[in-house]
């Protein structure tokens, strides 16, 4: 059964506040860098997080692209689909 968006945005919206202590709004169109003030540690720490939270592993050059929060929402989404699908 797919993720809703809303479920996806929740998600990130969570672990942004615990890890990150982000507490600005995040929608969509937010671009993740620039609103979350993303160093390579930080980027680490929302990756891994997100990981663990969305039970997803994802694999090198799933970043390749991804600049706001849609764009984050689409791999998690793509990672998240059984085999095949």
């Amino acid at each position: 059964m797919p993720v809703s968006d809303q479920t996806l945005l929740d998600g990130i919206r969570q672990v942004a506040a615990e890890h990150l202590q982000h507490e600005e709004p995040i929608e969509p169109q937010t671009r993740l860098v620039e609103a979350m003030a993303l160093d390579s540690i930080r980027m680490l720490t929302l990756v891994v997080e997100l990981e663990n939270h969305f039970k997803v592993m994802l694999e090198e050059g799933d970043e390749q692209g991804i600049e706001t929060v849609a764009d984050l929402m689409a791999v998690l989404r793509r990672r998240m689909e059984p085999a095949g699908a």
